[in-house]
């Protein structure tokens, strides 16, 4: 989070949306960047309400338009899923108002209740000893196990707020291959990936393609995005606890070995507690590893790998994916 800013820097229009249909009356009192998300603008809100003693915090999101190879759902959509995951006990941040369409703010809006808690990713990267190591994974796992607990109709991308997909929309996460090569083709040339890694990544999709046959038809709700950035934790009464599962525009329907390949993406550059925690929340929590858990979660997450690859946020993140993909390879 950076240093606050005058609430005069926020625009007119989303001012006004704020504190005559949003937060009725409220006052504004500071307004923050929030730092993190690639693809949305984020806000932090401190307001005074009038009938309240004391200030309260909010987090506006404002999307801006991307390309991107993955759907990604609309307010409507990720609204509907909030209310489906916090129904089975997923802790995740209340939706207080929406502009879905930015017909108000000029640009689609979602207004959150701020939630305590520390990135799962800053609380990683301090080192913590073998013990919280695996009190944290433990509890991450216990929370993915509860988002795979939500049954959808069918696999795929979610059509609209009702949350039963397309029946034609799981075609891009049924062909790797496929999509590994569009990927390839629609990079850009004079990106960072080498002649050796495309054809590393080519390698394993076609290695990896049949075996994604053990999970095709599975309808469980994926995050999309399930890594140490978008998990809250914090800790309670001596334990952590996850307080908040953020940013669920790319969720669909499909296998939850999409979400443990993503969580472990960087495995190896965690306490192996960590790991040996989150195998336990997981499986604690009813959910399902088959025994070749780690060969299908890591083919599932070739998916994102190839993405990033090919269209890198910046060269630290490139870097360490490269290294993710070079391990998968070795295994």
């Amino acid at each position: 989070m950076t240093r606050p800013h005058p609430v005069g820097l926020l625009d007119p229009a989303t001012h006004a949306w704020l504190t005559r249909h949003a937060l009725p009356g409220a006052l504004l009192h500071e307004v923050a960047p929030l730092s993190g998300g690639f693809t949305n603008d984020m806000t932090l809100l401190t307001v005074h309400h009038p009938d309240a003693a004391g200030a309260e915090r909010y987090v506006l999101r404002h999307h801006r338009p991307c390309v991107s190879r993955f759907p990604r759902n609309s307010c409507e959509v990720e609204i509907a899923v909030l209310s489906r995951a916090s129904a089975r006990a997923v802790p995740v941040s209340a939706v207080v108002a929406a502009d879905p369409q930015g017909h108000v703010t000029g640009r689609p809006a979602l207004l959150y209740r701020f939630v305590e808690g520390v990135p799962l990713s800053q609380v990683l990267a301090e080192g913590p000893g073998s013990g919280e190591a695996q009190d944290l994974g433990r509890a991450v796992g216990m929370v993915l196990a509860r988002i795979g607990r939500v049954r959808l109709p069918r696999p795929g991308v979610f059509a609209d707020s009702s949350l039963v997909p397309n029946p034609d929309s799981d075609e891009t996460l049924d062909d790797l291959p496929g999509f590994v090569e569009r990927c390839l083709v629609t990079g850009a040339p004079d990106g960072p990936l080498s002649g050796t890694d495309s054809a590393m990544l080519r390698a394993l999709a076609r290695r990896g393609h049949l075996a994604l046959t053990a999970v095709a038809g599975e309808r469980h709700l994926v995050h999309g995005d399930f890594n140490p950035k978008n998990v809250l934790v914090q800790r309670r009464a001596g334990q952590w606890a996850v307080t908040a599962v953020l940013d669920w525009e790319l969720a669909f329907s499909g296998s939850p070995l999409f979400d443990v390949g993503n969580i472990l993406r960087f495995a190896h550059e965690y306490p192996p507690a960590f790991t040996t925690g989150f195998l336990d929340g997981f499986r604690g929590g009813n959910g399902r590893l088959p025994a070749d858990w780690l060969q299908l979660s890591r083919t599932l997450d070739l998916f994102a790998l190839a993405d990033i690859l090919t269209a890198p946020p910046d060269r630290a993140y490139f870097a360490r994916v490269r290294t993710a993909l070079r391990r998968s390879a070795a295994g």
